[in-house]
């Protein structure tokens, strides 16, 4: 058995024994035929048993519904003999639930694996100066795409509670089931309310979707801010996820270039009071910065950089504040070109009104700003 298939099955099974329960290291982990693989060389006892169990005759004594972690003394005193039919029952009815899981972490190990094996070859052949630093760079990118795996910027982005630094198309499923962690007095989930007052509540990106298409919508200000920040944001970045590609040309990494560059930034990225009231005194206010760069309001004294850094920019304007930070490098809308994946938040300075997004930003040519770029299924304020 491969080594990335056995710690599939111990991790599934919640790093246990399946048969005390005892917790089980991976170098301690046994893998247990629930049906000993002896019982395959008699044809008429296998017949026989396969009957008893209800088991098809193409049912595969070595697949995963088979298999089960053990440790060494349940192993041992198991041995090559079966269990009751009611217990062989039983355990084979856990192999046979948990096979789909120990597939999907199978094929999240080999990507991984794909993208480690790669990391040292290239090591060796970067030591011995068959590739330069650019060329290090652009194969690791390749092999992520062929993989579907996307390195993510520096700042950590959070999914659930988790820092990941790498994010794989095939995670967007799972993350879509799992379910959200919330402020501890929404322990039954999120509420969101329709229309015609019926409540719903939703634990999980998935529930949360299905909610928003149904037309149901978070209620109270709080409520708000956590329909954002746990489900809106990332359902965005899923989206992006599910689009991006291996990027053919860049415009935006030799040299490299970012949110730091605030001559390439549009000043239209910035928050006016015009995003959310439809007073007639503040209309104009968006028009107004078409053409400018948030370089150009700095230098006129019209905006202030309050922080800054390689991948996030924090900017004030006419008592507005803007924050940004990168996410993500990637082909999002299948043109060839890379672009950034930004979140963006913006507000007034007094108030509590705030409104957020993730925003796509792309550069076309060497000596041009960034610009904004749909994606299809996403909704950004920009």
């Amino acid at each position: 058995m491969k080594l990335i298939e056995r710690r599939a099955i111990w991790q599934v099974h919640g790093k246990r024994c399946a048969y005390c329960r005892d917790p089980l290291s991976f170098a301690e982990a046994e893998i247990d035929h629930v049906l000993p693989e002896s019982l395959a060389k008699n044809a008429d006892e296998w017949h026989r048993i396969r009957s008893e169990q209800g088991l098809t005759d193409d049912f595969d004594i070595d697949g995963f519904e088979n298999l089960l972690p053990s440790c060494r003394p349940c192993n041992s005193r198991k041995s090559g003999t079966p269990f009751a039919p009611g217990r062989t029952a039983i355990e084979l009815g856990v192999a046979g639930r948990t096979k789909p899981q120990v597939l999907t972490l199978v094929r999240r190990y080999i990507e991984h694996d794909k993208v480690d094996k790669l990391r040292f070859a290239i090591a060796s052949a970067f030591d011995s100066g068959q590739l330069s630093e650019r060329d290090v760079s652009r194969l690791i990118s390749q092999v992520r795409n062929d993989s579907g795996v996307f390195r993510l910027s520096s700042i950590p982005w959070l999914i659930q509670d988790q820092a990941i630094g790498e994010v794989s198309k095939t995670d967007v499923e799972r993350y879509l089931s799992e379910k959200v962690p919330l402020p501890l007095n929404m322990k039954d989930g999120l509420r969101l309310i329709s229309e015609d007052n019926t409540e719903v509540l939703v634990s999980s990106l998935g529930e949360f979707q299905d909610a928003i298409q149904k037309g149901f919508s978070a209620y109270s200000t709080f409520e708000r801010d956590v329909a954002y920040q746990r489900f809106k944001r990332p359902l965005a970045f899923l989206q992006v996820l599910k689009a991006a590609k291996f990027a053919e040309q860049s415009f935006m990494d030799d040299p490299r270039c970012g949110l730091s560059d605030i001559s390439l930034l549009p000043a239209t990225l910035l928050f006016v009071t015009e995003d959310m009231t439809s007073d007639e005194a503040f209309a104009g206010q968006r028009a107004r910065l078409d053409g400018k760069s948030i370089q150009d309001l700095v230098e006129n004294g019209e905006a202030t950089v309050k922080e800054v850094g390689s991948e996030m920019l924090a900017v004030q304007y006419d008592h507005g504040r803007t924050f940004m930070f990168e996410m993500m490098r990637a082909d999002v809308n299948a043109d060839g070109i890379e672009d950034m994946v930004i979140h963006w938040g913006g507000g007034p300075i007094q108030g509590t009104y705030r409104t957020a997004s993730v925003v796509v930003l792309t550069r076309r040519s060497q000596d041009g700003m960034f610009s904004c770029v749909s994606v299809e299924g996403l909704h950004s304020a920009r």
